[in-house]
């Protein structure tokens, strides 16, 4: 596959996954349904399931010699099967992501509501169709597009995996832009709030993306991105420069722990996320 081919079906599959959200009418956005309403949530996990379904198909069928297409030989080439050893699974996703928001983490857990908060919260969520979006439904196929699909693409194009780490999550961050038209019905005076809300989003998403391929082709299988993924998005985004509730010591150990929990990301990295099946 030559390099303009390549371009064209990775913009295809981004426009796949976020076109099928504007085809029906129960799934485009609009100023009389919430895009969290639960209607509106399973319409959208239906149509993002099949758009998901014929990415993977049409990327097996581009990655096969023979155009074989046996259910073994698609879910082995999107590397989605075998799944790795439940250790190997923590040591490469949760721990390692776990590291990067050390100070987050001791936030929620040891200065805020604790544990059994904690624990609830996630109940909570997962029982839920919001809590199914963000933190199941949601990563599953946009990294199983974005990093299973359009990677694999892109290295069966001759493409380096480093420059795939960072050329792919451009499409990823493309994906979420299109969040500033929904603001923009039920806000229409807030078009420069929507916008840089959008610029912010492309921007972390794009680097997060850089985190997720880098998991994608230093573990060889799908599982740890995705599961790094829905950490991520349970946590948020860290509160950089920001003062905690409570006394003023909260806030110093919290900044600390965000350099420190950066300083030990980056040490560890390669030697935590180290698997038998790396591409890098």
């Amino acid at each position: 596959m030559d390099p303009f081919t390549c371009f064209l079906a990775c913009v295809g599959l981004t426009l796949l996954y976020v076109g099928v959200l504007y085809v029906h009418p129960r799934t485009r956005p609009s100023i009389t349904a919430s895009r969290d309403d639960d209607d509106v949530i399973k319409a959208r996990v239906a149509a993002i399931s099949l758009s998901s379904v014929l990415s993977g198909l049409a990327t097996a069928w581009i990655l096969s010699n023979d155009r074989s297409m046996s259910l073994e030989y698609i879910l082995t080439s999107l590397r989605i099967w075998p799944i790795p050893p439940a250790m190997e699974l923590f040591r490469s996703s949760l721990l390692i992501t776990g590291v990067l928001f050390i100070g987050p983490l001791v936030e929620k857990i040891v200065f805020s509501n604790g544990w059994k908060y904690l624990i609830a919260d996630t109940e909570i969520a997962l029982t839920g169709w919001i809590g199914r979006r963000n933190y199941i439904i949601g990563p599953f196929t946009e990294e199983f597009v974005f990093r299973v699909c359009i990677v694999s693409i892109e290295l069966a194009s001759g493409m380096s995996p480093l420059r795939a780490i960072f050329v792919s999550p451009l499409y990823f961050g493309t994906a979420h832009i299109h969040h500033a038209y929904e603001v923009y019905l039920v806000q229409p005076d807030l078009l420069k709030l929507a916008l840089l809300s959008s610029l912010f989003q492309f921007a972390f998403t794009t680097v997060f993306g850089w985190y997720a391929t880098f998991l994608f082709l230093r573990t060889g299988s799908f599982w740890q991105p995705f599961i790094a993924h829905a950490f991520c998005n349970s946590m948020g985004v860290p509160k950089f420069g920001a003062n905690l509730d409570g006394p003023a010591w909260h806030t110093h150990v919290y900044n600390v722990l965000l350099v420190g929990g950066a300083v030990l990301f980056g040490a560890l990295l390669y030697p935590l996320t180290k698997t038998p099946n790396a591409v890098i």
